[in-house]
């Protein structure tokens, strides 16, 4: 009897995620700096900190922390194209020369586009011997690969890539599958952190970073070092101890250049043909980040979830209690259609609106869906979404497994997270169906729950 019961269950979940519809999640992310001790605080603007370190009778460093969570932006700008390259790309496809600029030049075009410009930084590697000239590896710019660099045989297994969305980036391995797949609009190639560059010398160097902030596994900050005279293994340490996760190594030399403001950091007279260009965010009146929220909990069918929700007021405006709420637009889950605020919470405060779910009766993927709103002003465009995984209770044993996966699926940035979450419970369900009745692994789900139905009728007459 418990083996046909279990039957029952397992067969119905099937039906259950049938009708379960993907949602596209919203990820959201925080960023907390970690600062290292040396390094000084000499410029900020919203969401853009600059930090130097200075040593005795040396040349100081400089570390550019840029927080895509709070709105700054990252901008890979270049020289104008000579047209020619058609072909000669490392992966069959273009690799053009572009006009090479001063630093200066860049900046002036730069700030001259953007009136929130804040820095311009050398970029990746290139041909040092002619103008225009020619990328080493790849450059893609607003969705096009612009080029594919010149690199081929060189450091075949030491090649990365930088990818950079409007609210987050990552380092990843360089390859011309990868570059193709990537939906990343913006993509600019270096070298692990390792790679053989003159690596004891003294000389300049100019290093990216990517920083997870709340270990969410979303990158949410880019970090930007340049110096004139340091080592590879010290550019990519200063990196990893402001809490870098994954560092790429750029262009170095006479090429390290770093210009904030209008005001050389780091100077060189040499030309470039390409460079990364630094925003500022904006800094709303009333305007909001989530810190710490509950998203792709995992409970078992017919027990309760706590929700977490811990938001910080990113705004210049303090959050009034009673003026400023938190709406439910979906699936309010127990909470009610409004969550007030306890108290006041002033610019850079934090606020915990989490709850205690009622008993989740169905086995699927479900979300709530909520907006912090002053009056009918909606903070955020997009709202805050929760998403709660709902198991069988056979399936309990399974869930150290789900929870293991789902924190791989969002390392990797994958995104069909829900659509694979329920490919994942239908797995572990036919494995279950097969233990039973081994000729179900041959059925559909719709065949599988007719045979189900047939058996109830059987049962009852």
């Amino acid at each position: 009897m418990r083996r046909y019961t279990l039957f029952i269950t397992l067969a119905a979940v099937l039906s259950v995620l049938a009708a379960v519809s993907p949602q596209q999640p919203v990820l959201a992310s925080s960023y907390s700096a970690s600062v290292p001790p040396d390094f000084v605080l000499i410029d900020s603007a919203p969401g853009v900190d600059l930090y130097r370190k200075d040593y005795s009778g040396g040349t100081p460093d400089f570390v550019l922390v840029i927080d895509l969570a709070k709105g700054a932006g990252v901008q890979f700008l270049h020289g104008a194209a000579d047209g020619t390259g058609a072909g000669s790309g490392a992966f069959g496809g273009s690799n053009p020369g572009f006009t090479r600029q001063s630093l200066q030049q860049m900046w002036d075009g730069f700030s001259t586009s953007h009136s929130d410009a804040v820095c311009v930084a050398n970029g990746t590697f290139f041909d040092t011997g002619a103008d225009p000239s020619r990328l080493a590896l790849p450059l893609k710019v607003d969705g096009q690969i612009r080029s594919e660099g010149f690199w081929r045989d060189e450091y075949s297994d030491q090649k990365r890539m930088l990818e950079i969305w409007p609210n987050h980036a990552r380092i990843t391995d360089l390859t011309s599958e990868a570059l193709t797949a990537s939906s990343a609009p913006n993509i600019l190639g270096g070298l692990s952190e390792d790679a053989s560059q003159d690596s004891s010398a003294l000389i300049g160097r100019t290093f990216a970073g990517i920083d997870d902030g709340d270990g969410d596994g979303i990158g949410e900050t880019i970090l930007i070092f340049t110096s004139k005279t340091t080592r590879t293994a010290d550019a990519a340490g200063v990196l990893h101890s402001f809490g870098a996760d994954d560092v790429i190594m750029l262009d170095g030399g006479d090429s390290a250049q770093l210009l904030c403001n209008d005001q050389p950091q780091v100077y060189s007279d040499r030309p470039i043909p390409q460079a990364i260009g630094v925003t500022a965010g904006e800094q709303a009146a009333y305007a909001m980040r989530v810190k710490k929220q509950s998203d792709w909990e995992i409970v078992v069918e017919g027990k309760t979830l706590d929700i977490e929700l811990i938001l910080t007021n990113t705004g210049t405006e303090t959050w009034r209690a009673g003026e400023v709420s938190l709406v439910n637009q979906r699936n309010p889950w127990g909470a009610g259609d409004t969550l007030s605020l306890p108290a006041d919470v002033p610019p850079d405060g934090t606020v915990n609106l989490g709850w205690t779910t009622p008993i989740f009766e169905k086995t699927g993927v479900f979300l709530s869906q909520w907006n912090i709103v002053r009056g009918t002003q909606k903070f955020n465009d997009q709202p805050i979404t929760i998403n709660v995984i709902v198991i069988p209770p056979e399936l309990e044993d399974k869930k150290v497994e789900l929870e293991e996966q789902i924190r791989e699926w969002a390392r990797q940035q994958v995104d069909d997270m829900e659509q694979r979450i329920m490919d994942w419970i239908q797995a572990q369900v036919r494995k279950g169906l097969e233990q039973i009745c081994p000729f179900s692994a041959a059925l559909p789900g719709a065949v599988i729950i007719g045979e189900v139905w047939k058996a109830r009728r059987r049962k009852r007459k």
